[in-house]
């Protein structure tokens, strides 16, 4: 993603569903499914004439005012982390999607997934800051993920954390202090 960024390019779809991971024992991830992907090669953004999007995963501008960008899709980015840490559960996926967007224009923010430490949780809720300035750019996200003390995988020996893969429940009142930080 930090790449398609640099290239100007805006994904608007960007899921779990949509990444191809090698069967091989690379770790290489793939983006896929580009046929909702813009190039704003002169613009900053992009204003949408599409009536279909991926609600549970697209950013509170590009729901209210179809605006998509690069900042936008960071905000997928925190569902697909979210997506990833759950173990494949999908963002909001006991709510319909009005109550997401309800939930979301709100400041509710999704939970952490059980075992997911918290410095990564503090990143979702980055990509989740609904000012679009202040959320990190793809290559923040990566040099977050590059830094050589792997701080972002740290479990402090304080932190209340649940086993990966545990029921969603099993977390809720996990880092409090994060995710009520943009509750109205």
């Amino acid at each position: 993603m930090e790449y398609l960024s640099r290239k100007k390019f805006v994904h608007r779809d960007l899921a779990a569903r949509n990444i191809l991971v090698s069967d091989e024992g690379t770790g290489i991830c793939k983006i896929a499914d580009f046929g909702m992907s813009r190039d704003l090669q002169d613009e900053s953004y992009y204003i949408s004439q599409s009536k279909k999007i991926p609600i549970k995963w697209t950013a509170p501008e590009a729901l209210h005012y179809k605006k998509y960008s690069s900042a936008s899709d960071v905000w997928s980015y925190g569902a697909v982390m979210y997506e990833i840490w759950s173990i494949g559960h999908k963002p909001f996926e006991n709510s319909t999607n009005q109550e997401c967007i309800r939930l979301v224009d709100s400041g509710y923010r999704l939970p952490p997934p059980p075992g997911c430490p918290k410095p990564m949780y503090k990143l979702m809720m980055q990509c989740w800051n609904p000012d679009t300035h202040d959320r990190p750019s793809f290559s923040d996200i990566s040099s977050s993920f590059s830094s050589p003390d792997k701080q972002l995988l740290m479990i402090n020996k304080e932190d209340p954390v649940t086993v990966l893969g545990g029921a969603l429940e099993t977390s809720h009142s996990l880092y409090t202090d994060l995710q009520y930080m943009y509750k109205n």
